[in-house]
């Protein structure tokens, strides 16, 4: 299927490893131009470098999301050097944990990531039928076995990014989440959680239809198709992608 994405021009957040770093590979080879933010320097050179290798036009920075006049300036820097943004993915997250300052970490990287994104790629976007996914987390979906801000504050851009799609359709610009369950990747927390809490793990394996975790790639496929033109007349969604791990009904 060509997903109708030659040309066009997208920015991602943490794409120098794991969902990222798989997302901003697909949208590579799907044609796109673009420029992504992390925070380690010798993770972004080699991501850079690896597809810049193959002929992709491709541009890493580190930046830390969490200082706002850095980021927004990042921002606008790498659609000027784009020269637009069609495709916008915070995927960058402050990651677990449970205190004060963790809230803060939460509020100010994965739901002010988002905010001043879309404040600033908008005028972008809404040149040539742009679109972003926000990458949210099944977390946010049903009741998890730790309670912390990162789920809380991921289950606010869900209601954020649905009734912001209301608003930005009238200029073309498409808005949606994918939610992943739990995902297996090099370096990820299911990695993690498989070498440290074995018990956790099988319990969730065995909580899942497959009998399986997901991977990054599945999670990228889905985001990029919502990023394309033949997901056009797709707006204000949350699209689970999580093997059948959650279990409510959705009407």
């Amino acid at each position: 299927m060509d997903l109708k994405l030659g040309g066009r021009k997208g920015i991602v957040t943490g794409a120098s490893k794991g969902i990222g770093k798989r997302i901003g590979n697909l949208m590579l080879e799907s044609g796109m131009s673009l420029a992504f933010c992390a925070r380690n320097e010798d993770e972004i050179v080699a991501a850079e470098e690896e597809w810049a290798g193959k002929g992709y036009k491709v541009k890493g920075t580190s930046v830390d999301v969490a200082d706002a006049e850095a980021y927004k300036a990042w921002l606008a820097d790498a659609a000027d050097w784009l020269g637009g943004c069609d495709a916008f993915v915070p995927n960058v997250s402050a990651g677990g944990g449970s205190n004060e300052e963790q809230w803060r970490a939460n509020f100010e990287v994965d739901l002010m990531g988002a905010v001043r994104g879309m404040e600033v790629l908008l005028p972008h976007l809404s040149k040539n039928n742009g679109s972003a996914v926000f990458i949210v987390s099944t977390a946010a979906l049903e009741t998890y076995p730790v309670v912390q801000p990162y789920n809380a504050l991921k289950a606010s851009l869900i209601v954020y990014a649905k009734q912001l799609s209301q608003v930005i359709a009238k200029d073309g610009v498409r808005l949606n989440c994918v939610s992943p369950g739990a995902t297996l990747f090099e370096g990820g927390n299911w990695e993690r959680h498989q070498k440290n809490l074995p018990d956790y793990y099988k319990a969730t394996i065995e909580s899942i239809p497959f009998g399986r975790l997901g991977s990054a790639e599945e999670i990228a496929d889905a985001v990029v198709f919502l990023l394309s033109q033949r997901a056009s007349w797709i707006t204000g969604i949350n699209l689970t992608v999580d093997g059948g791990q959650t279990k409510r009904v959705s009407l």
